[in-house]
């Protein structure tokens, strides 16, 4: 990347921002070999990595416990500790149901992986005591 820009710099020998602002392309930029090798890179992490089968199914299961959690807290706002019952309950006398909607996803959002798993087996695994 910097040698790629350095050349394009030198390339174009602009003597101010006026000269760099009417180029029409950037100046700081890959170099064809490298962005070539970076897309090559992009799509093998998207076909290994981020599509793999094990983050699919991880992914869907966070999916389903925060939107059970969102549901669940929405539904019975006495689930949720005081302090954000309150604050959505503040919210929804203000703004309706979308402010207490707000506040319920930004509790669900502020749980920590953790947290959030425990939280989900408190409210829908029976065999838990809690």
């Amino acid at each position: 990347m910097i040698e790629s820009s350095l050349e394009r710099i030198r390339q174009a020998s602009p003597r101010d921002i006026d000269a760099v602002r009417s180029l029409g392309e950037p100046l700081m930029g890959m170099s064809e070999a490298m962005r070539a090798r970076h897309l090559e890179l992009k799509q093998f992490l998207r076909e290994q990595v981020y599509r793999h089968q094990r983050v699919l199914r991880m992914t869907t299961k966070a999916k389903r416990v925060l939107s059970s959690l969102f549901s669940a807290f929405m539904e019975e706002i006495k689930l949720m500790p005081a302090e954000h019952r309150d604050m959505a309950l503040r919210a929804e006398q203000r703004d309706g149901i979308a402010g207490r909607a707000r506040i319920v996803a930004d509790y669900v959002a502020g749980m920590t992986d953790r947290y959030a798993i425990l939280e989900y087996r408190r409210l829908f695994d029976p065999a838990e005591r809690t």
